[in-house]
C-alpha cells in the first residue's frame, strides 16, 4: 500500500515532469520566433533615429543657401500656389538660376504650415525620409539576402556619417538615394509579389517620382531600367505584357513634365504655346543647369581624386573634417560583396548591383562631389554589408566541412559525450566581430566630434548671426531709410525675405530683379538693397549697412548699431555718404 508520503512524492515528481515539459514547449516555441533579431532591430532603430534626432533641428546650426530658397517656395506654394518668381505649381524651381528640384518644397508644405518657416519646417521632412529609407533599406535587403546581412547592412547605413548628416539638414537632390531605393524596393515587390499582376502595372510609379528629385536622375533611372528588364527576361516579360505596357504608359505620365522640363531647357531653347496653357509651370532657366559636365579628361582625373580620397570633396556640409563619409567601408570590401551578389545568380538580388552600374556614366560626365554621386551610395554600402555577410557564411561552411572531413577520434567522441564549452572564438564569427568593431569605434569618433564641434566649424564658413543682425537693422531703421544687406552673403535675398517672412506678393510687386551671366540678381525688395555699389542708397542723406566679416562701406560718417565679434556681422549707420 503507498503511504501518503510516497504519494506525495509520486504527485511531486508528476507535477515536476510536467512542469519541466511546459517550460520545454515555452523554450521550443521561443527558439522559433527570431526575438533576438527583433530586438537588434529595434535597437538599431532607436539608435538611427537619436541619431538623427538629437538636437535637431539646431545642428547644423544654420540653414544652408538651398534651404532658405526650398523652404521660402514652400512658404509661397502654401499661400498662393507659386515660387517666389511667381510660377503656378511649377515642375522645377528656377532658383537663382540653375534651377533647384522642386519636389522638395512640395514636400515641405504641410511641415511649413505646421512649424511654421522655420528650421524644423524646413528639415522636418528630410529626417522622415531617412528615417523611412532605412527601414525599407532593411527590409529590402532581408528579403534578398536574410535576416544577418539585413541588420549588418542597416546598422553599416544607421551609424553612417553621410546618411546622418543628410538626414540632419535638407537638400532637395539629397532626395535621390531615399526615392530610387523607394522605387527599386517597389518595383522588385512588384515583380515577385504573389499579387504580382495586379500590382505590375503600377511598378515604376515611384521611379518616375524620382525624376523629380535630381537632374542627374535622367542618366541614372533609364540605364537602370534597361538593365533590369533585360536581366529579367522576355518571357516574364511577355507573360505579364498589359501590366508591363500599363507600367510603362503610367511611368511616363508621371515623368511628363519633368521630361517637358528637360526638352524645354536643353533641347528647344524654349517653352512651346501648347505648354504654356498647362495647369502647371514649365519655367525655362536663365543659365543651363549642365555646365557642370566638362572635358573628359579633366572629370576622369577629378573623380579619380575623388575615388582615391574616401568621398572626399571637401565641402563641409556633406562631410566633417577628418572623417570620410563612408568610415572604414571599403572598395575591396563591396568587391567582396559584388562576388557574392552575382553568385545568388537572381535578378532582384542583384539590384543593388545593378543600380551601381547605372551610376557608373556619372564618373565620366562632370567632377563629383557627394552630392553629385549620392545615388552610389547606398548600394555601396549594401554591397559592403553582403560582402560582410558572405565572408561569415563562407568561413564557417569551410569550417563545418573541414570538421567532417576529420575522422572522429576517441576524444572526440568522449567530448560529444561529455560535452564542454571553448573559449576560441570561431573564425566567421571573429570576422564579423572585427569589422563591426572597428567601424563602430570610428563611426563613435565621428558622432562625438559631429555633437560637439561641427556646429562650431559650421559658423566659420557660414551665415550664422544673419537673423539677429537683420533684425537689428530693421528696429533701428527710419521710415524708408534704406539698408544695404551685405553682398558676400550668398543669396542674400533670400535669406532676407526668409526671415522677414515676407508676403510672396509683396516681394514680387516690391522688387526689382535682373537677370546677369545666367544669375538672378534682386537689386532691391522694398527699402533692402542687396548689391553695395547700387547708386540709389548711396544717394540716401542716411542708410543702415549690413556688414560681413572686414567689408568695409563707403561712408562720411558712420555710428555702430549692432556688433558681433564672434560672427562678424556689424550693423551701422552712414550719414551723407556723398560728402552731400
Amino acid at each position: 500500500m503507498q503511504t501518503p508520503r510516497d504519494a506525495h512524492l509520486t504527485m511531486n515528481n508528476l507535477f515536476s515532469q510536467e512542469r519541466g515539459t511546459f517550460f520545454q514547449r515555452i523554450v521550443d516555441v521561443m527558439k522559433k520566433v527570431p526575438s533576438k533579431d527583433h530586438l537588434l532591430l529595434v535597437l538599431i532603430m532607436a539608435l538611427s533615429a537619436f541619431l538623427r534626432l538629437y538636437q535637431f533641428p539646431s545642428l547644423p546650426a544654420v540653414l544652408h543657401p538651398d534651404e532658405v530658397s526650398a523652404a521660402y517656395n514652400s512658404y509661397t506654394l502654401l499661400l498662393h500656389g507659386t515660387d517666389q518668381w511667381g510660377n503656378p505649381f511649377p515642375i522645377y524651381l528656377p532658383g537663382s538660376g540653375s534651377g533647384q528640384s522642386a519636389l522638395l518644397s512640395y514636400l515641405n508644405i504641410p511641415f511649413i504650415k505646421l512649424f511654421g518657416l522655420t528650421a524644423l519646417g524646413e528639415r522636418f521632412s528630410s529626417v522622415l525620409l531617412s528615417l523611412l529609407t532605412i527601414g525599407i533599406f532593411y527590409a529590402f535587403v532581408k528579403r534578398w539576402y536574410g535576416t544577418r546581412t539585413a541588420l549588418i547592412a542597416v546598422f553599416f547605413l544607421g551609424t553612417n556619417p553621410w546618411h546622418i548628416m543628410l538626414s540632419r539638414w535638407s537638400l532637395a537632390s539629397n532626395l535621390l538615394p531615399g526615392f530610387l531605393l523607394l522605387g527599386i524596393a517597389f518595383l522588385s515587390y512588384c515583380y515577385t509579389s504573389k499579387y504580382s499582376q495586379r500590382l505590375i502595372p503600377f511598378s515604376l510609379i515611384l521611379l518616375a517620382l524620382a525624376f523629380y528629385t535630381y537632374r542627374l536622375s535622367m542618366v541614372i533611372i533609364p540605364i537602370f531600367l534597361v538593365l533590369y528588364f533585360r536581366l529579367v527576361g522576355l518571357e516574364t516579360l511577355w507573360r505579364n505584357k498589359l501590366g508591363v505596357l500599363f507600367s510603362l504608359v503610367l511611368f511616363f505620365l508621371v515623368a511628363a513634365p519633368f521630361f517637358l522640363f528637360m526638352l524645354d531647357n536643353y533641347v528647344l531653347y524654349s517653352t512651346p504655346w501648347i505648354v504654356q496653357h498647362l495647369p502647371f509651370t514649365v519655367p525655362l532657366l536663365p543659365s543651363n543647369g549642365l555646365a557642370a559636365i566638362t572635358p573628359l579628361q579633366t572629370t576622369l582625373a577629378s573623380n579619380a581624386q575623388f575615388l582615391i580620397s574616401g568621398f572626399n570633396d571637401g565641402i563641409i556640409w556633406n562631410m566633417a573634417s577628418g572623417y570620410a563619409a563612408f568610415g572604414l567601408l571599403s572598395f575591396p570590401l563591396v568587391a567582396i560583396g559584388i562576388y557574392y551578389s552575382i553568385k545568388t545568380q537572381q535578378v532582384h538580388a542583384n539590384l543593388f548591383l545593378i543600380w551601381l552600374l547605372a551610376t557608373l556614366p556619372l564618373l565620366f560626365l562632370m567632377p563629383l562631389t557627394i552630392v553629385r554621386a549620392n545615388a552610389l551610395f547606398l548600394p555601396f554600402i549594401a554591397l559592403g554589408a553582403i560582402g560582410i555577410s558572405g565572408l561569415y557564411h563562407s568561413i564557417g561552411k569551410k569550417k563545418r566541412d573541414d570538421e567532417q572531413e576529420t575522422p572522429a577520434s576517441d576524444d572526440q567522441d568522449d567530448a560529444e559525450e561529455f560535452p564542454t564549452y571553448s573559449s576560441t572564438i570561431p573564425a566567421h564569427v571573429a570576422v564579423i566581430l572585427v569589422v563591426l568593431a572597428a567601424l563602430t569605434i570610428y563611426n563613435s569618433f565621428f558622432c562625438f566630434y559631429y555633437f560637439d564641434n561641427y556646429n562650431t566649424d559650421l559658423k566659420e564658413a557660414s551665415n550664422d548671426g544673419f537673423s539677429t543682425a537683420l533684425m537689428r537693422a530693421k528696429l533701428a531703421a527710419y521710415p524708408n531709410e534704406p539698408i544695404y544687406v551685405s553682398d558676400q552673403l550668398d543669396n542674400n535675398y533670400d535669406y532676407t525675405v526668409f526671415f522677414l517672412k515676407s508676403n510672396p506678393t509683396d516681394f514680387q510687386q516690391h522688387s526689382r530683379s535682373v537677370i546677369s551671366g545666367g544669375v538672378h540678381k534682386v537689386l532691391h525688395y522694398r527699402n533692402y538693397y542687396f548689391s553695395h555699389d547700387d547708386p540709389i542708397y548711396n544717394s540716401a542723406s542716411s542708410f543702415l549697412a549690413i556688414l560681413k566679416d572686414n567689408e568695409a562701406i563707403r561712408c562720411d560718417y558712420g555710428l555702430f548699431i549692432y556688433t558681433d565679434v564672434e560672427l562678424h556681422w556689424t550693423v551701422e549707420r552712414c550719414f551723407d555718404a556723398n560728402g552731400d
